[in-house]
């Protein structure tokens, strides 16, 4: 039996031309009492995820990153939608109360909610830097503005992360690689959930060997991150 075991020659990172990119830092996916998080409550905490996310997160703002984050809301107009999603859409709009918010402009109620974002990350999505897109309906990054974003940046390598690693993270992964971007996925920064067929964190990890450029973990990506920061000064 083949296994496929190539790897790309080393993705090497750009300060200028680099950026992290994150989906979903959102209470829903990452607070206990969140409507999304007992799906992937295990693999949150065996990946130590939230703590790798904000080691990122202060990686980035440390050596002079740009942050892009694509939040996933939905507002009661959504409810009128008729088209039949997939088996993940039905369940979050049919079974649970999953990252709503009142209207796009009105903020009533948004504070502390499920779609808010968590406390602890709040000082780097929120310091007047990061760039926090429209939201993505579904899991891919073509129904925001995050590739405007990127490409606005001269962005061509992304280092990326978040909590839900096989829909909405490979979703906007995919969308990145086919505009030509290079991907280093950070693996212990991921999580995800398990359904009768197996576990979705497994799944992504042997999707993101075929398509990524990279697959590290957060040291690694730390690392790289200051090792270019500091060779760009000196």
């Amino acid at each position: 039996m083949f296994t496929f075991t190539h790897r790309n020659p080393e993705m090497q990172l750009d300060r200028h031309h680099t950026a992290l990119v994150l989906a979903d830092i959102q209470n829903d996916f990452l607070t206990e009492g969140g409507s999304y998080y007992p799906m992937i409550e295990h693999s949150l905490r065996e990946h130590k995820v939230p703590d790798h996310i904000e080691e990122l997160l202060r990686a980035a703002k440390e050596y002079g990153f740009p942050v892009i984050h694509s939040p996933h809301y939905y507002f009661p107009t959504d409810l009128q939608w008729v088209a039949p999603g997939g088996a993940i859409s039905h369940y979050l709009a049919t079974e649970i109360n999953f990252v709503g918010r009142k209207d796009p402009v009105d903020l009533e109620g948004f504070a502390g909610s499920g779609a808010d974002y968590p406390e602890r990350f709040k000082k780097y999505l929120m310091d007047g830097k990061t760039a926090n897109t429209s939201p993505h309906k579904g899991a891919s990054a073509r129904t925001n503005d995050v590739i405007k974003q990127l490409r606005m940046r001269r962005i061509e390598k992304v280092i990326m992360a978040g909590p839900v690693a096989n829909i909405c993270l490979e979703g906007h992964m995919r969308d990145i690689i086919e505009e030509g971007m290079e991907v280093a996925m950070v693996r212990d920064a991921v999580s995800g959930g398990r359904n009768d067929e197996g576990d979705a964190y497994l799944g992504a990890m042997v999707n993101y060997r075929y398509l990524a450029n990279a697959l590290w973990t957060t040291e690694e990506a730390v690392k790289r991150m200051k090792a270019v920061a500091t060779a760009d000064v000196a």
